[in-house]
Order: structure tokens, then C-alpha cells, then sequence
């Protein structure tokens, strides 16, 4: 899987002695399940906006989210995109990967600096009531101007939305059960 993920898996010595005595290796099956519901643990953090440690993710600069268009109380969500990017995918060695494809994933997961090169660009601005606006392609007096943006930085904080909180490792560890029981009774 390419892009931000997250490997998991079981290294609980006691469960792998229990799968020797029974002679039981992890598969796909049981590998499958536990991405199912690491994919839908880790797309509900979009919803309670908070690291898998349970602390709320840092929240938007007031700037951006006075120009932010839609979901405008939601961190990491503009349309949605990042959170149903979030899929899962079995190894080989029935290991599972969850994570998503998208580029700027890892920023989110992890903060950092993004360094902006200096650019060209024409603004539009009008004078309305003794005060300058910035104006769309729509407004027709609109006077326009080429100006030098300078190289800058922007630090994202990190925002972690893959991981295993407390509530999954109980979960995980339910589900490995329950696997085992449906094993036994073959």
C-alpha cells in the first residue's frame, strides 16, 4: 500500500502458543477481520476528531477556518476525501496494513513543515464603500494586479489519525478470540 499506513501485527506470545497447541496459524481470514474493523475504528476518529491516544486534534487556524467552505467545525475534513481514503490490505504474511493512499496523508499523521516556493499571481481586487476586496472572475470592475508571493513555510501540527487506541486493543483481542472459538468447534 502506497502512501501513510500503519502495519499491525499480533505479537501476543500467548496467543501464538495457544495457536501451536491447537495448531492454528493466523490467516487470512482472521487478518481480513481485524482490518474491517481497524478501517471503520480509524474513520470514526474523523467523527470524535481525536489522536487514537484519545487527546482532540489541534484545531484549525482561525484564518483558515473563517475561509474554509464546507465542514467548517471539522479538522481533516473539507469533502471528505481523507477519511474514504482509508483502506486496508493483507500481506502476504497475513499481516495488516491500514492507512491511505492520499499524498498529504503523512502530514496530517505525522505535522512538519511544507516549504512554499516563491510564485507569481494575478490578483483581482475592487473598492467597495472606501475598502479594497478581493474580487472574483464575475465582478466586471474589478482591477487586477501581478504580484510576487514570497517563499514561505506552513507548519501543519500533526493530527494522528492511524493507530491502536485502548477501546481496539480490547477489540483486537476480541476478535482474535472469537476466531479462535470458531476454530475449535471445526
Amino acid at each position: 500500500m502506497a502512501g501513510t499506513h500503519v502495519t499491525y501485527i499480533v505479537e501476543d506470545q500467548a496467543v501464538r502458543d495457544m495457536l501451536a497447541r491447537q495448531a492454528l496459524p493466523p490467516d487470512a481470514e482472521l487478518a481480513s477481520q481485524l482490518g474491517e474493523y481497524l478501517q471503520s475504528s480509524t474513520e470514526a476518529r474523523f467523527k470524535t476528531q481525536t489522536a487514537p491516544d484519545g487527546t482532540p486534534w489541534a484545531p484549525l487556524k482561525p484564518r483558515y477556518a473563517k475561509r474554509k467552505k464546507y465542514h467548517k467545525d471539522k479538522v481533516l475534513t473539507l469533502r471528505g476525501y481523507l477519511r474514504g481514503g482509508i483502506h486496508f490490505q493483507v500481506g502476504a504474511d497475513n499481516s495488516v496494513q491500514v492507512g491511505t493512499n492520499a499524498k498529504y496523508g503523512a502530514i496530517h499523521q505525522f505535522g512538519g513543515a511544507i516549504e512554499m516556493p516563491a510564485r507569481q499571481a494575478t490578483v483581482r481586487y475592487r473598492s467597495e464603500a472606501g475598502r479594497v476586496l478581493f474580487a472574483s472572475k464575475k465582478h466586471q470592475g474589478a482591477m487586477e494586479r501581478q504580484v510576487t508571493i514570497p517563499a514561505h513555510e506552513v507548519n501543519m501540527p500533526a493530527r494522528p489519525f492511524l493507530g491502536i487506541s485502548a477501546e481496539d486493543d480490547r477489540e483486537i483481542r476480541s476478535i482474535v478470540l472469537a476466531w479462535i472459538d470458531s476454530k475449535k468447534t471445526e
